[in-house]
């Protein structure tokens, strides 16, 4: 069975199990998105998705973009922590925890949007 039939035979399961065809298309690939329960998935990536409306615009955000910023994030805290253990100055240290406050605050806001539902 070709690449594009099993696609088409994965979406037609998809339907027939109650999900539902959405109008926006996967940001990687392009296949149409599918609500199933309370989650959107693209069924060609194999990957849950966000969409985040602003205004009248749509984006289609890939969870899997959040879950790299989230990993991207926590490696910089390790830094700054591992900063903080050498650092005598306490200008430095000042500066050090501003930064470490500042990327905390950063990963919350990325959790809470990763949290938010569609």
């Amino acid at each position: 069975m070709s690449n594009d039939n099993k696609q088409i035979k994965r979406m037609a399961d998809l339907l027939k199990s109650g999900a539902t065809m959405l109008f926006e298309h996967c940001p990687e690939c392009s296949t149409p998105l599918f609500k199933i329960k309370d989650d959107i998935w693209c069924p060609n990536c194999n990957k849950r998705v966000i969409i985040v409306r602003e205004g009248e615009e749509t984006k289609v955000t890939s969870m899997l973009l959040l879950e790299d910023i989230e990993k991207t994030i926590i490696i910089k805290l390790q830094e700054i922590s591992s900063g903080i253990k050498n650092e005598m100055d306490s200008s430095k240290l000042l500066e050090l925890g501003e930064l470490l406050l500042k990327w905390l605050e950063i990963l919350e806001k990325v959790k809470n949007i990763r949290k938010k539902p569609t």
